[in-house]
């Protein structure tokens, strides 16, 4: 997505209570908050945000648009605990990793990954 549509987006999400940082976990309010907004074109939003977050982990993007999004969500976050990943955007180096503790958002409320 693009800045402007992004700003767009994180606008209307932290309008409705839903910061940046919260969007991860709290997937389907996302979702309602977007058709809500945007309507059908909201589809496209939430697809399109499910591939960077493929992407980010190095998952092969192996559905489609018409595909259950909520399920490839669950999917990756999955994939994400029992596999270790972690984002390309994070630092190999950085000291979170080097102390053996990482913490991952997870839709369990007080799962804490170490």
């Amino acid at each position: 997505m693009g800045t402007s549509v992004r700003d767009v987006v994180y606008g209307r999400l932290t309008n409705r209570g839903i910061p940046p940082s919260d969007i991860s976990t709290r997937f389907d309010d996302m979702v309602e908050i977007l058709n809500e907004s945007f309507g059908g074109a909201a589809r496209v939003i939430v697809y399109k945000t499910m591939v960077e977050l493929y992407q980010q982990y190095s998952k092969n993007v192996d559905f489609t648009y018409q595909d259950s999004l909520k399920d490839h969500m669950a999917l990756l976050r999955e994939r994400v605990v029992t596999d270790h990943l972690v984002p390309k955007r994070v630092q190999r180096d950085d000291s979170s990793l080097s102390s053996g503790l990482l913490l991952i958002q997870s839709s369990k409320p007080g799962y804490r990954y170490q």
